[in-house]
């Protein structure tokens, strides 16, 4: 297990006067339009560009996935690769396992496409925490559109033998707001003559929709009484074109709590993608601190729109709780919001955490964990998590990120918080959504 001590930086206030410096900080790009991306530049006929891509280690995965079929990637120069396929009709048995390493979005997506490809045959295989995570909430839909998929416990779990069928189309309703059941369900009705719809609990996150509209697929969705009803009609080949990515706002979330966590000064954050299915966080941002302000930006170059936002650090944050209904828009976020939430002016509720519980980690005990170990009272009650707020002093502590990126990242925060030296186990994992977090928290003071 890799140990890395992160120190948090403290300005030395000399006056009541001083205040941390003002900053800009440029954060990751998003790692779920970097994976689409690549997905549907490996299925289009022709030359693919992507500027800006996350090459951390779960969008490597789908890269490492893509090459095997015979796609061809390369760096195009330091921030752009280039995508070379013959189309999907072209991928080859690969002579290797497709190894998703810790990528959910990687065994889940690919599923969709590769089971829709007749005559191809795969084995995916992923590392310890992904092979532990649920697979049927994926597998069975396809198999009710004719896929071929055996994995241990029906399927359940990696590693997953697909043997590509013709598949037929078909109409799915599941109980949960899960974009990647959902994307694999519409990347299959791609290759399906006719309508494939899906019905599910509003608020997932909606890339592939938007990607498959600017591509000029036929897709509709509908929203009504807390539902959405997503179609899409096939066959449908994505042609070959150009993606700009944004900046991921689930790494931006760490920054933007320790911009308001900080003692003074303003920190900027520029080029977040503006979706509103993955900004929930910035709603309960604002309920805690007026000190948050999104600035919109025109640039038209991204694959989606992007916002400044800027932070004010040195205001006092209010207690608030989240709904359950509110989770699938801020899901990877409740970490760092718990951490903004011990330092709140009073309790904070967090309801409807049970999808926590299959992330890459039980993130719903290892979030109480943390705040635990830095001296904030919290309790676990269900699937909810109750914080006491008002916590001035962080103790020092030995954290155990059990390889999860959210946590590692959650637990540098909550560090810098502290006047003595913190030390978080596994921290290296970090690279799987970030790979400069380190460097770029160390170069805020």
């Amino acid at each position: 297990m890799t140990k890395s001590n992160v120190t948090p930086k403290r300005t030395v206030q000399a006056s009541p006067s001083a205040f941390p410096n003002d900053a800009t900080v440029l954060c990751g790009r998003d790692k779920s339009l970097t994976h689409r991306a690549v997905m549907f530049a490996a299925l289009a006929r022709g030359e693919t560009i992507i500027r800006e891509p996350l090459l951390g280690a779960d969008c490597l995965s789908t890269m490492s996935c893509f090459r095997a079929l015979g796609v061809q990637i390369e760096a195009l120069d330091s921030r752009s690769i280039r995508v070379r396929s013959e189309g999907f009709s072209a991928f080859k048995n690969p002579s290797v396992d497709l190894d998703c390493g810790n990528s959910g979005t990687t065994a889940r997506l690919i599923s969709g496409i590769l089971a829709a490809q007749p005559g191809l045959k795969v084995r995916l295989t992923g590392d310890a925490s992904l092979s532990s995570r649920p697979m049927r909430r994926v597998v069975d839909p396809l198999r009710r559109m004719g896929a071929m998929i055996e994995g241990p416990e029906k399927g359940n779990f990696l590693p997953l033998t697909i043997q590509g069928q013709k598949l037929h189309a078909a109409a799915h309703e599941v109980d949960k707001a899960t974009a990647q059941v959902k994307s694999a369900v519409l990347l299959a009705g791609l290759f399906c003559e006719g309508e494939t719809s899906v019905r599910l609990p509003a608020g997932s996150r909606d890339h592939t929709e938007r990607m498959l509209q600017r591509m000029g697929a036929k897709l509709v969705t509908e929203i009504k009484d807390g539902w959405e009803l997503v179609r899409v009609t096939g066959p449908f080949a994505p042609p070959p074109g150009r993606y700009m990515i944004p900046v991921d706002p689930s790494s931006a979330a760490f920054f933007c709590v320790l911009g308001l966590l900080r003692k003074g000064g303003t920190l900027r954050l520029p080029e977040v993608l503006d979706n509103p299915t993955r900004t929930g966080f910035l709603k309960v941002l604002q309920r805690m601190s007026p000190a948050l302000t999104l600035t919109p930006d025109n640039d038209q170059r991204f694959v989606e729109p992007v916002m400044q936002i800027t932070l004010q650090g040195g205001s006092v944050l209010r207690p608030t709780d989240i709904e359950a209904a509110e989770v699938p828009t801020l899901v990877d976020e409740i970490p760092v919001l718990a951490v903004a939430a011990a330092f709140a002016d009073g309790p904070s509720t967090f309801h409807g955490l049970e999808e926590l519980r299959v992330k890459e980690s039980d993130r719903l005990s290892k979030t109480a964990e943390l705040l635990r170990l830095a001296g904030a009272e919290v309790s676990v009650q269900g699937d909810s998590l109750k914080i006491g707020g008002r916590l001035r002093e962080v103790q020092p502590f030995t954290y155990d990120s059990v390889g999860d990126h959210r946590l590692a990242m959650a637990a540098a925060i909550m560090a810098r918080r502290s006047k003595k030296p913190c030390c978080i186990l596994d921290s290296e994992c970090v690279g799987v959504s970030f790979p400069d977090f380190y460097e770029m928290l160390d170069s805020i003071v």
